[in-house]
Parts: C-alpha cells; structure tokens; sequence
C-alpha cells in the first residue's frame, strides 16, 4: 500500500470546533457591532435633525416676530408723528404769537387722534406753570397748576439740571417721556414735550401732548402671541411704555435691569433676535426687537421658548421614541441573529462532529481495506500463479479443469479487490486522474474488443456505433474510462440473454456522451437509483443467478463524478436499458 492509497489526515473534532467558535464569536461580535453602530448613527442622525429642526422653528419665530414688530412700528409712529405733528403747530403759533389757547382744541383735533389717544395737548409757559390745554382752553380749571416739576418739562426748563436725560431728547427738541400720571387729566399718560423760543431764541415756554398708554395695550392686545407672550413698547432708558403679556396689560413705567438681555444684546441695533428669561418671572422668550425710524423707542415681540417650540417638541416626542422603538427593535434583532448564530453554530458543530466521525471511520474503513487488500494480493498472486502452472503442466484433463477453476476464482478475487480498493480510494479522496491524450475510437473498439468472446459464447450481438463528429483525441483518463465502460459492458452482456449490446459515443454541446444499451429484462423504476448504492442490486435473486456484489456500478458513478461527469440509467421492464456515461470535453 503505498502514500496515495491513503487520503490525507483530516483536522481532529476539537480543532474543527475551535476553529468554528472562533469564527462564530467573530460574526456574532461583527453582528452586535454592526448593530450598535447602526443605532449609534441613528441616534446621532436623529439628534441632529432634531437640533436642526429646533432652530428652524426658532428661527421661524424669530421671523415671524419681526414681521409683527415692523407692523407694529408703523402703527406707532404714525400715532406718534401725528402728535408730533400738533406740538409743532402748537410750537410755531405760539413762538410767532399767532396762535391763541383756543387753537390748541383745533391742534389737537386736526390729529384724529383726540380724546381717544391724544389725551391732552398742553401750554406751559416758562415757568412751567400751565397756560391752557384743548381740554380747558381758557384756563378756567388748570391755568396756574405748576408741572415744572415734571422731568418732560424740566428737560426744557433747565436741562442741566438734568444731564442723565438730556441726551434722550432728539434732535429737535422731541423727548418722550416715561409713563405719569397727569395732574389736569388724572391718567397715566406718555409726554411728547417741545421747548418753545421765540425768533431769537429766547425761552416762551414748553409744549406737552399727552398721550394714552392704554391705546397701544389695546393694540398690542389683538395680536395672540400665547400666554407668555405679549408686546412691550420702551425707551432707550429702558423704561416701558407700553407693555401687554398674556393678553394682558403689564405694569407701566417699569424698567428693564441694565444687565437684561435686551439691554446687553440689543439696545442700540436696529433690530435684533435674542433668547432672554423674565426678570420677574423667569421665563425664557423668544424676543425681537425693532427701534423705530424717528424716534427713541424699541418695540419688542416676545413669545415664550415652550410655546413657540409646542410643535417642535411634540414631533421631537414622537420621533424619539420611534427611534427607541427602532432602537430596541434593532437590538432585538441582533440578539435574535445571535442566538440563531449560536442555535446554527451549536448544530453545525454536532454535525461537523457526526461528519468528522463519519469521515474517520471512513477513512478508517479505507485503510483497512486498503491494507487488506495489500495483504490478499500477495497470497491471491501465488494462488493464481500456481493454478496456471498447475494448468499448464498437469496431464489428467480433470485435474487441469480444477486447476483452471482455480485460477478463475482467484481472477475473480484480485478483480474484486481491486473494486474494493478503488472505490475505498473514490470515498476517502484519494483517488488521483491521470489526465493523458486518448484515441476515443480505439480505446471504444478495445473494450468491445475485450467482451467480443464473452458476448458470443452468449450469442449476443456486440456493436460498436461512433459518431462522425467526435475528435480525434481526448484528454482524460483513459484508464479510469476504461473501468467505467467495462463495468457497463459486463453488466450488460451479463443480464443480457438474447439480442444484442451497443456500445456508442456521440457529441453534445461541451461534452462527449457514451452510451451501452442492451436488450436484456429492464429495470425497475423504483430502483433505478438505488442500484447506484454499494452492494445493492435490483432485486436479492441477481446475485444468486448472476453473481456479483453490487459494487461495479457504485464505482462507475463515483469515477464519473470524480471526471466532472454523470452516469445515469433509463430503462423499462421488458425493453432493456440504457447507461449513459456524459463526460465534460478537457481541454488539451
């Protein structure tokens, strides 16, 4: 028995195993890294869409409150610019001495805006004693009541009394005044006071309109800007003027700390976005201010951070725990992937245990054959040489008959054997082609040839049919050919009584086709693949009429397959069969 007769050694159980586990931990960590990562990215992708959406309804806010602010401005400073308005005619008739204290009613009236908003447009005169108004022209009720104290009327008066509000006063003299409570009207009302001079520049007297806070509430009232939202109208002195939260009117004449968010972020722009918390209640608000064209006044749109982001949040909920549910979802799914992994790892390791042992035994079963049949060559060899000597040599023809039988018999055997070794060879992998150039029509006539003698002493008609088309030459093993077509032949001319047996071969596209066809009994559908087992045969009855082990057509497919090729049988009771050999064409 020489090295090739023995397939190489296999890995043992335990390294299969390992081997497996190892790759399996492998997957599964791959499984349950993939699976965080995804859930890692998804978690980073949804906080920051999130986080983008949150500023996109932040800035969408903000926009939204510059609108209203804009709208807002141009209401106010038409109110404004019509008071304005009044104090200048006021201011020009007096210093020319063409006006009268009845003019003032007619001031007033020409504004549209008294008594409603215009509450009151007042004379002082340089003492700051009141002269007259358009509500008490001739001063019957409020001439002498002195307003000098006021800080709208001392700003002209004597502004170096006052040098913190001096600067407040614009350009031509305006100053708004914070909220007070009039003395002639008794209602909080902002002043729009203007000095006035004659021609020469000397003091006459002050110019108060006086307008109704109340208005601007009511406007600023219309707009919902939700519960913790309102309108605040204030000074450069951050003192409100006019401020409604909630729908509801704030205290007025209030101040902003100088340390607001407003005042730090805000005062001195023209219009500016900011997130700042209530001074009183703590209220974080979206607020954008807007300092108005003429005059020193911001008007700011305020709507508290919760409300304005009510729908951000709710759609961030939701998303949320749609991504939680992905989330566990995902998990759930790797951990079920896993555990199938380690379900499918645990079975494959039984069977690759099982096919482990399966194989030890077969290649155990091989080797014992192998070696057996190494062992019975050499006494099997002396017996068959001894019988054709003895054959040879002996006189008595009985004896040379036993003689001859013996030699068949151990002809028979060393045929056997070699069966057996070589399927033994096929099973374990150890079975090498020799792959050479063959004559296909001479290697098909020498197996004819081979059973000629043994199909005649049957009376059998032994034919031989080759294709025109088929090659010249092959390349493949002529050997293992050989043994595959013989096989056939002798089964063929063995179950054969009467009739004939065809050997052919033919072309087909990529392959070339050997066929043996008999007339013998047929074979049974049923059985038509198990005859292909090792030592099964159609029926129990064939062995004992026709001898045999049944191992010849187990060997035939295993060299067929072992050629890339397929060996198939079609066949009917009582119309003989047909094997058909279909080995793929080698290239030379």
């Amino acid at each position: 028995m020489t090295e090739a007769d023995v397939a190489p050694p296999m890995p043992s159980t335990l390294e299969l195993d390992n081997r497996a586990e190892v790759q399996a931990l492998r997957l599964q960590r791959r499984v349950m890294l993939i699976a965080a990562l995804v859930i890692v990215l998804a978690w980073i992708s949804i906080s920051s869409l999130l986080w983008l959406r949150r500023q996109d309804a932040i800035d969408n806010q903000f926009q939204q409150n510059a609108n209203l602010a804009r709208a807002f401005e141009e209401q106010t400073e038409r109110v404004l610019e019509a008071s304005n308005q009044a104090t200048l005619r006021a201011r020009d008739g007096i210093a020319s001495g063409r006006a009268e204290p009845d003019d003032l009613v007619r001031f007033a009236n020409e504004t549209g805006l008294a008594p409603k908003i215009l509450a009151q447009l007042a004379w002082l005169d340089v003492s700051g004693r009141l002269v007259a108004t358009n509500l008490d022209p001739a001063g019957k009720k409020s001439a002498g009541i002195d307003l000098s104290g006021r800080d709208h009327v001392r700003i002209h008066l004597s502004p170096q009394s006052m040098p913190l509000l001096a600067p407040l006063a614009q350009p031509d003299d305006l100053y708004i005044s914070t909220p007070v409570l009039g003395k002639v009207s008794n209602k909080w009302t902002i002043q729009l006071s203007r000095r006035i001079t004659d021609p020469r520049g000397r003091l006459l007297g002050v110019v108060v309109a006086s307008l109704d806070p109340s208005y601007f509430e009511e406007v600023f009232r219309r707009v919902d800007l939700g519960r913790e939202g309102g309108v605040t109208l204030i000074g450069h002195d951050l003192v409100i003027r006019a401020r409604v939260i909630g729908g509801k009117a704030a205290k007025q004449g209030a101040a902003l700390p100088p340390n607001s968010a407003f005042a730090l972020q805000a005062l001195g722009k023209e219009e500016a976005s900011l997130i700042g918390y209530g001074s009183v209640d703590g209220v974080a608000r979206l607020v954008t201010s807007r300092h108005t064209n003429k005059y020193p006044l911001y008007l700011l749109i305020s709507v508290g951070q919760d409300e304005a982001l009510a729908h951000w949040r709710n759609a961030a909920i939701a998303t949320v725990v749609l991504t939680l549910l992905l989330s566990l979802l995902i998990t759930a799914a790797a951990a079920g992937l896993v555990s199938s992994l380690r379900r499918q790892e645990r079975s494959t390791a039984a069977l690759r245990r099982s096919e482990a042992q399966a194989q030890a035994a077969n290649q155990a079963k091989s080797e014992f054959l192998a070696a057996m049949s190494h062992e019975l060559r050499t006494p099997l060899t002396s017996i068959r040489g001894f019988a054709e000597l003895m054959e040879q040599r002996l006189e008595d023809p009985k004896f040379r008959k036993q003689a001859g039988l013996i030699r068949k018999g151990a002809e028979h055997l060393s045929t056997l054997l070699t069966e057996i070794l070589d399927l033994a060879k096929v099973e374990a992998g150890g079975m090498r082609l020799n792959q050479e150039v063959v004559d296909p029509r001479a290697l098909l006539q020498g197996c004819a040839d081979f059973f000629a003698i043994s199909a005649g002493n049957k009376g059998l008609d032994l034919q031989v049919r080759i294709d025109e088309t088929l090659p010249a030459t092959l390349n493949c093993d002529s050997l293992r050919l050989k043994q595959i077509l013989n096989n056939l032949l002798s089964n063929a001319i063995k179950f054969t009584t009467e009739g004939s047996v065809t050997l052919s071969a033919e072309m087909q596209p990529g392959c070339i086709v050997f066929h043996v066809d008999d007339t013998g009994p047929g074979i049974p559908a049923n059985v038509q693949q198990t005859i292909f087992e090792k030592f099964r045969q159609a029926h129990a009855l064939i062995s004992t009429e026709h001898g045999g082990t049944g191992l010849g057509l187990a060997l035939s497919r295993g060299l067929a397959e072992l050629m890339k090729g397929q060996l198939s049988v079609h066949s009917k009771l009582g119309h003989g069969a047909r094997f058909t050999l279909s080995l793929p064409i080698q290239p030379r």
